[in-house]
């Protein structure tokens, strides 16, 4: 018999006790309220035939799939929609279980475990909600969610309804969102080129490990790894040359790291490593060996091999290293050790360097004091017309007068405002110091320009050109009197018209001010520069100028230069002129604006006044003259 005729006979045998009962109860009443009852049995049979014709539709018509099983799981009846989500048809499960045909292969039960199974009301899990992957009787595969319930259609017998449903477009979208929480929270963590952990995570975890009560457990050294002339490789190579270098230098510290390490990429070609329990510093040195080892190997991409080095700062925690942070300033100040001309490559942060780095942090707050109270001073060193002998414009220089007296050279406290971040205020400063000399020489009848150091911070910073624009207007100066000089090296790596240095350029050059690329020639890209950047002019390295006279490559370097900017219609000008052979072989070749210590050396505001105003004429002694003059 098959499982529609079991439903039936089990719906006719309900209905069948209904009229029973209700002829029984017709026959033991003859009074007058027989009449009533029948009617109400009457009623109460056309309610469970109408009943029975609801859920009989209900069962057919609903979108969940409904079974009805017995308490060994064989399916008496299921409804079309569950036929229609398994793919089969109703004549060919009735009778087996559902084990047999929904699972696919790697998770279905054994026959025997199939054979065995039966439904148990009592286990916690029976009313759960049930979510599994099936298969329908084509193969495919989906998502398959379904609760179940005991019920008794008679006396002594159980029965299971079963309601299911394809949930497949549900978990497809919640894996789609865990898939994206889950790149969310790597981005977050992570660095996307290298997959290192990023900054803050690594912060994060370091911290936690320096928070441990063992003193061993929290013990930590650190890495800092900066690699070497690497924006050499992006100019080169180009950035995606770059990258592959980064990435190599992720495996290299990868294939190095023990279980637990911590490595992280602090941005550009920066990274760190931390190792907790490593108590000293052989053992760090050894790590910092290998690492080194791995990035010192070539890298093969698109069939040319790369190759770099790097620099490693290495220091270990100890009473005054309370955060990740404090560690990683001790081995950033060994890394800077480490980057020093001559040094072998890795440096450590010891008592010797503690006192020096206490050293260097009481100057730099010194030296942010006075840059916050506007207490650095300027020098300033004439540019020679060599056609006309007389001076055509001045270089402002930064200078730093400390309250003991000393002077600090402007190599070490440039490298201060460059550590933090804070050139851009430093070039602020000269421009205001170059603005308000250059004002007082105009209004002495003097048609001097004044040029001012601009760092890449200062080209970034939004308020660049309106300061400067700012400055201008307060010191009733034409914009061509205030020169911008920016170094050649801010424009390393592929050129982009559309970076936001050569937008700051092109912006100067439109409202008038000059712009000139400083220490021009020893950069790996200078002449490319010459065609596209919208320049007023360059300035020749003053390590071309020192050799010009003796060495024929400086001569064919410098003599194609000035060729190429005549052709361009671009100025030249060059620094570090000592002699006189060096001013006259340049002036034959064109470049007539020329600075350095044989014309004159940098000097204070009024010194330059005085200079101007006397006119004397400027003498540049010639080689022997100056061989003399030093013996």
């Amino acid at each position: 018999m098959s499982s529609a005729s079991w439903l039936e006979l089990e719906l006719l045998f309900g209905l069948l006790l209904v009229l029973i009962l209700l002829f029984t109860t017709v026959k033991r009443r003859s009074n007058a309220r027989d009449h009533a009852a029948l009617d109400q049995a009457r009623r109460a049979l056309e309610n469970a035939t109408e009943q029975e014709a609801i859920l009989r539709a209900v069962a057919e018509n609903a979108n969940d799939g409904l079974v009805y099983q017995d308490m060994e799981a064989h399916i008496i009846w299921a409804n079309p929609a569950y036929c229609r989500i398994m793919g089969w048809d109703l004549d060919e499960i009735i009778g087996r279980k559902p084990q047999e045909f929904c699972f696919p292969p790697e998770i279905k039960p054994s026959a025997e475990e199939v054979q065995a199974f039966t439904f148990d009301p009592d286990d916690i899990t029976f009313k759960e909600l049930h979510r599994h992957p099936n298969i329908r009787k084509n193969g495919e595969r989906f998502w398959h969610e379904f609760s179940q319930a005991v019920v008794e259609p008679r006396p002594g017998v159980q029965r299971v309804i079963l309601v299911s449903r394809d949930v497949t477009q549900q978990v497809m979208r919640e894996l789609e969102l865990e898939r994206t929480r889950a790149d969310l929270d790597r981005t977050a963590h992570h660095d996307a080129l290298t997959g290192l952990a990023n900054r803050s995570a690594f912060l994060t975890a370091t911290d936690a490990v320096l928070r441990q009560d063992d003193p061993v457990a929290r013990s930590v050294g650190l890495l800092y790894v900066d690699l070497n002339h690497f924006k050499a490789v992006n100019d080169s190579q180009g950035h995606a040359a770059g990258d592959a270098l980064l990435r190599h230098v992720a495996d290299a510290i990868r294939s190095v790291s023990r279980d637990g390490d911590l490595s992280c990429r602090m941005g550009g070609d920066e990274f760190v490593m931390a190792c907790p329990g490593v108590t000293d510093f052989k053992t760090l040195q050894f790590i910092a060996d290998a690492v080194l080892d791995e990035i010192r190997q070539p890298v093969e991409w698109q069939d040319t091999m790369l190759t770099c080095d790097a620099s490693i700062g290495i220091a270990l925690n100890d009473e005054s290293v309370q955060t990740a942070e404090d560690l990683i300033r001790s081995a950033d100040f060994a890394l800077y050790e480490a980057k020093t001309p001559g040094a072998p490559g890795i440096a450590r942060y010891d008592a010797d360097l503690h006192a020096r780095q206490m050293t260097e942090k009481a100057l730099m707050e010194e030296f942010v004091a006075a840059l916050d109270a506007d207490q650095l001073s300027f020098a300033y060193q004439p540019v020679l017309d060599a056609r006309t002998g007389q001076i055509r414009s001045f270089e402002t220089l930064a200078r730093w007068h400390r309250a003991d007296g000393t002077v600090l050279p402007p190599d070490r406290f440039l490298g201060f405002a460059a550590r933090l971040n804070r050139m851009a205020d430093v070039d602020f400063a000269a421009i205001r110091a170059t603005a308000s000399l250059a004002a007082e020489l105009c209004d002495r009848g003097h048609r001097i320009r004044g040029a001012f150091n601009t760092s890449s911070e200062a080209l970034a910073h939004p308020d660049f050109i309106q300061r400067l624009e700012q400055e201008a207007r307060d010191s009733a100066l034409r914009p061509d009197k205030l020169v911008a000089e920016v170094l050649e090296t801010t424009f390393f790596g592929a050129y982009t018209t559309d970076s936001v240095a050569a937008a700051r350029i092109s912006e100067l050059r439109q409202r008038g001010h000059p712009v000139y690329l400083d220490d021009f020639g020893v950069g790996y890209a200078g002449l490319a520069h010459l065609g596209q950047l919208d320049i007023t002019g360059i300035k020749l390295d003053r390590s071309l100028v020192a050799n010009v006279v003796h060495d024929s490559s400086a001569r064919i370097i410098v003599t194609a230069i000035l060729s190429l900017c005549d052709d361009l219609g671009i100025q030249s000008l060059a620094e570090g002129i000592e002699t006189a052979e060096q001013a006259e072989f340049l002036t034959l070749h064109g470049c007539y604006r020329l600075q350095g210590f044989g014309i004159a050396r940098p000097m204070d505001r009024a010194a330059l006044i005085e200079m101007i105003e006397r006119g004397d004429p400027i003498t540049i002694p010639s080689e022997g003259d100056t061989l003399r003059r030093s013996a």
